[in-house]
């Protein structure tokens, strides 16, 4: 039987169950929902070539040299995007060459897969930020196919997903792209669908139609959900617990918390994020940051050959050191949580309410500061106490 990673490094890339040429691999949740490959010993016929191409067993030696770092955003998309429109200014990139773009996009029941689009109008699933695991299936066969066929593909994901389609494809084509995120680590999508019950006991809902982690209109963090009704809500304290745990880095598959790519320099071709903390460190940024400003990492000559024919954008270089300040986990994982497993497991308890979670575990921030911005943001005072300083910052 092939030998493949050990639960505590196992990213769920998936890269062994598509490259199977017996199909005898299958993704399978834990106990705690998070994807691992099982092999069927009466299929499996011992090519090896799971073996051979896991990227923890076999880490694809990388000839990055450190990036240079862009502020940036498309003109078209900063409005629909939670950041600054990275992701769309390479995907019109892509479509407007009859290619391909792959990306991660809600399907049934909230749950996130990667999926394609080949239009503009297919792109709007993809949009916005999602912190979940998201479910890869076969989507690197199609990926190879649309290569083969000599079309553009672009790729975005996780930088473990762009190293565990890397490894699958074997080699590099010059019409893929790769555009890895800045990945504080990834709950699993059985944790936010207990979330997403919880949610709708306290509400007294029967379901959640849309669930948006960030605002789709420029930098904000309060999430927020429609009901059946169409009806959005904005979510506040202990009923944004799922965010306050994230940030704990308490909900993360345990791989997350030793990520072998959480580093410089990168996996994929460019590297994309919010700029966070643009301009507070050394060098001024005299514009507008409310309505999100990305962080491009331009990684490879590919990738700034594609960079510099985007369309209808503005960027501006920086300096790594002032990306890492507020992005660390580009260049380190997040630690591990001691009350990791403690509070995964309370997520998961269809018993446990969200508020007898926070009790237990204090992850909501109760101080009155902390009281007084959110009262804040719910009446729109804060943003625009931001824009007020962002506009002072930009003009003195």
């Amino acid at each position: 039987m092939p030998t493949l990673a050990t639960i505590e490094k196992c990213t769920g890339c998936a890269a062994c169950s598509n490259i199977c040429p017996k199909n005898a691999i299958t993704m399978k949740e834990n106990n705690e929902g998070f994807l691992y490959p099982i092999i069927d010993s009466s299929i499996c016929i011992d090519c090896g070539l799971c073996e051979k191409i896991c990227p923890i067993n076999h880490p694809i030696d990388s000839v990055k040299e450190n990036p240079s770092v862009y502020a940036f955003w498309s003109k078209k998309d900063r409005t629909i995007s939670s950041s600054g429109g990275a992701f769309s200014a390479f995907a019109r990139f892509i479509l407007h060459r009859g290619g391909l773009v792959v990306g991660a996009s809600y399907g049934d029941l909230l749950s996130l897969h990667h999926t394609s689009a080949e239009s503009i109008e297919e792109l709007k699933p993809m949009r916005g930020s999602k912190y979940i695991q998201s479910r890869i299936d076969y989507i690197f066969k199609d990926i190879r196919l649309a290569l083969r066929e000599k079309r553009w593909v672009l790729f975005c994901g996780t930088p473990c997903q762009v190293a565990g389609l890397q490894a699958f494809l074997g080699k590099d084509y010059e019409t893929l792209i790769t555009l890895d995120l800045a990945c504080h680590g990834v709950p699993s999508n059985k944790i936010f669908q207990s979330y997403v019950k919880k949610l709708c006991n306290k509400f007294s809902i029967p379901s959640i139609q849309h669930y948006e982690f960030r605002r789709m209109k420029g930098w904000g963090f309060a999430p927020s959900f429609t009901d059946n009704n169409n009806q959005k809500h904005r979510l506040f304290g202990v009923d944004s617990l799922y965010m306050e745990a994230f940030n704990a880095s308490a909900l993360f598959r345990k791989s997350c918390y030793n990520c072998p790519y959480s580093s410089i320099p990168r996996t994929g071709d460019c590297s994309i994020a919010d700029f966070w903390g643009i301009g507070r460190y050394g060098k001024t940024f005299k514009h507008d940051v409310m309505q999100g400003v990305s962080l491009v990492l331009v990684n490879t000559i590919k990738g700034r050959k594609i960079f510099e024919e985007l369309e209808d954008v503005f960027y501006e270089q920086r300096t790594l050191e002032e990306a890492l300040k507020e992005n660390p986990n580009l260049h380190k994982p997040s630690s591990l949580n001691p009350q990791r497993d403690n509070i995964i497991a309370a997520f998961l308890d269809p018993l446990r309410s969200l508020e007898s979670i926070d009790k237990e575990f204090n992850l909501v921030d109760h101080s009155i500061k902390a009281t007084i911005k959110n009262q804040a943001d719910k009446i729109g005072l804060f943003n625009i106490t931001k824009r007020i300083y962002n506009w002072y910052k930009s003009n003195f």
